[in-house]
């Protein structure tokens, strides 16, 4: 699919040409893909042409993490691996 848009020029002047400004794009939407669970991450990777860390630290650029999960998710599933590994 091609796409195309309209960017007004003071939003596109931090970019440093256009085809900057279209894998910026490119990026934030695999990655907003990914983040929505509705790609993998290999399959993030692959779409930007990006090893597993290059695709890592990417995500690390902006901010971001691999893991889709909320704090409290995060610690929900801590504490039952603690409580899990305290069984044994």
């Amino acid at each position: 699919m091609q796409l195309t848009l309209t960017i007004p020029d003071d939003l596109a002047g931090d970019f440093q040409n256009e085809d900057e400004l279209r894998r910026t794009l490119y990026e934030d939407f695999v990655i907003a893909q990914r983040q929505a669970g509705a790609i993998s991450l290999s399959r993030a990777a692959e779409l930007l042409n990006l090893s597993y860390e290059e695709f890592f630290a990417l995500l690390g650029q902006k901010g971001l993490s691999f893991i889709n999960a909320s704090t409290k998710e995060i610690d929900a599933s801590y504490r039952a691996f603690k409580d899990l590994m305290q069984q044994r």
